[in-house]
């Protein structure tokens, strides 16, 4: 049965997420109209988890870019959400981009970390404020665009990293952008894996890099390498 021309559809990576997935994909059932998980071939129960909650699982070579894409081509909705395993959802989500993408074609979602540390707390509202500004967004931030638009610029960029920034990047020229003040949380985890101050420079250092045009693998490096891989 096709699914309506606003029908929404969360795709969310997954590796090693067994005891995040069911309570996300539980939030996800209420907002979308269909689910999908692209796992990058989990060693725990990740994956009969996800058939659990309601989400159609499909499988690829770990690594977000390559999982996203996969996503993409496996879902039917024209709007595509993209939602991070270890995000938290809240309750009027779906509407709120839906209701954007009537004059939008691709946008965020407004992020919290849910950690009351004032350096984090002033991260997500440099995040957000960054995303109003200069319509850049990272993949924490609930990324949606609609499935013609990613189509236009050839999907999710393959690359080592930053695939978020460079989606960005290739949507921005010709595609209206809305930043949403629906929240979306994220977890901490990643922060704290490897010390607050130090992962706030590196992903200062990573994303200036970019910008500058470092490339991918040497991104990856810089980023992996000092912290535990995602």
């Amino acid at each position: 049965m096709p699914l309506l021309q606003d029908a929404l559809c969360a795709v969310v990576p997954t590796w090693n997420e067994a005891e995040r997935i069911g309570p996300l994909l539980g939030a996800l059932r209420a907002e979308v109209d269909e689910l999908v998980v692209v796992d990058g071939h989990s060693e725990d129960e990740t994956a009969p988890r996800a058939v659990a909650g309601g989400a159609r699982v499909v499988h690829a070579a770990r690594g977000r870019a390559a999982q996203l894409q996969a996503g993409v081509e496996a879902s039917r909705a024209p709007l595509l959400w993209f939602v991070h395993a270890d995000s938290a959802v809240w309750p009027g989500s779906g509407a709120a981009i839906k209701a954007a993408a009537g004059a939008a074609d691709w946008g965020c979602l407004q992020v919290e970390i849910d950690d009351p540390d004032p350096r984090l707390r002033f991260t997500a509202w440099w995040m957000n404020a960054r995303a109003r500004h200069v319509r850049s967004a990272t993949g924490d931030m609930g990324v949606w665009a609609r499935r013609s638009a990613l189509a236009s610029v050839g999907g999710w960029p393959q690359v080592a990293l930053c695939e978020d920034l460079a989606l960005c990047a290739a949507l921005r020229p010709a595609f209206a952008f809305a930043a949403l003040s629906q929240p979306i949380g994220t977890s901490a985890r990643r922060w704290r894996g490897a010390g607050v101050q130090r992962t706030i420079l590196t992903m200062w250092a990573v994303r200036a890099a970019w910008q500058l045009g470092a490339p991918p693998a040497a991104l990856a490096w810089l980023y992996e390498g000092r912290r535990p891989r995602r």
